[in-house]
């Protein structure tokens, strides 16, 4: 019985090592807190063996969700008995277990500013669809769904079924994302600008849109601020600056260029648009405080809150 650890923050990589692990010839048995006896369905599972000497696979999902007495409990059980009949235990579980396992995997995100891991976190999962992707397509869907990985998957696992060897970067903009009619970039920008109104009016329509999804925007908005965060740290605060010195922060930061010239107040002369200056706009303190709020939201909706709470909520801390 070989006993392992699946643990980390990330539920979709969690489930990727699962998959790997799980052999289809065996008989598979998965326990969660909301089984009718979760405990006592480990024990008879453990301790009752095959007549005909059959494997099985057992699978205690969610660890951290059982109450302290049944963890200890499990734990155990499972460093006192040995099972004939269970090829695989595996515990999934948000963090390290204290206890001793023949196997542990670890399962956690990339951090936001960790680029070359998300890169390389995507190609994974296209992998685990027997798929290449094109470098310029992992910067493109990066770009649109930043940070979350419930997203990436989704959209990864749509496009695998489309293409052919490689996943392509104009294949994903021809099927389409999720959000096709929703302009994220120009949301965003009206909010960092603290255009009250225009971003309400926005929301607004948002809100009636019956395919929106309030935690696709969240990871939006927290890239972009992490973008403007990264502008920010890296210039002098002053009213007016150059196309060179555009190019050169974008260099610096690996912020796109289109965006570092908004972020800045930078204006061709044949464009008739006005952009705020956001190094007199903000402090590297007040985004930075944006961002841990986006956190914070990205939380609430995840457990159920409100979009249109968390959305107006969100307006009112930036806007005003």
């Amino acid at each position: 019985m070989q006993k392992i650890l699946i643990y980390g923050d990330s539920n979709i990589k969690k489930e990727m090592a699962l998959k790997d692990l799980c052999n289809k010839e065996l008989d598979i048995v998965k326990i969660s807190p909301n089984s009718q006896d979760p405990v006592n369905e480990i024990k008879n599972n453990i301790l009752s063996n095959s007549l005909f000497g059959d494997k099985k696979i057992l699978i205690i999902k969610e660890f951290n969700k059982f109450n302290k007495k049944e963890q200890d409990e499990i734990l155990k059980l499972l460093n006192d008995v040995y099972s004939d009949s269970i090829e695989k235990l595996i515990i999934m579980n948000t963090s390290k277990i204290k206890s001793k396992f023949d196997k542990e995997i670890e399962c956690i995100l990339p951090k936001p500013w960790e680029e070359e891991k998300w890169i390389n976190y995507v190609k994974e999962i296209a992998k685990f669809f027997n798929k290449d992707i094109d470098e310029d397509a992992i910067q493109y869907i990066l770009e649109i769904y930043g940070n979350d990985d419930n997203f990436l998957f989704e959209e990864i696992k749509k496009m695998a079924i489309y293409s052919e060897d490689k996943i392509k970067k104009e294949e994903i903009k021809e099927i389409g994302f999720l959000h096709v009619n929703v302009d994220f970039e120009e949301f965003a920008y009206l909010l960092s600008s603290k255009r009250k109104e225009e971003v309400l009016e926005m929301a607004k329509n948002f809100l009636s849109l019956p395919d929106f999804n309030i935690i696709f925007l969240l990871g939006y908005l927290f890239k972009y601020f992490f973008d403007l965060y990264r502008v920010i740290i890296n210039v002098e605060m002053k009213k007016k600056f150059s196309w060179p010195e555009v190019q050169k922060i974008s260099q610096i930061t690996n912020v796109s260029k289109m965006r570092v010239k908004k972020f800045l107040g930078v204006k061709f002369k044949n464009e008739k648009k006005f952009y705020a200056n956001h190094a007199i706009l903000y402090t590297k303190k007040e985004v930075m405080d944006i961002i841990i709020k986006l956190e914070e939201y990205d939380r609430m909706a995840k457990i159920g809150e409100k979009k249109d709470l968390i959305l107006l909520n969100l307006i009112q801390d930036i806007c005003g």
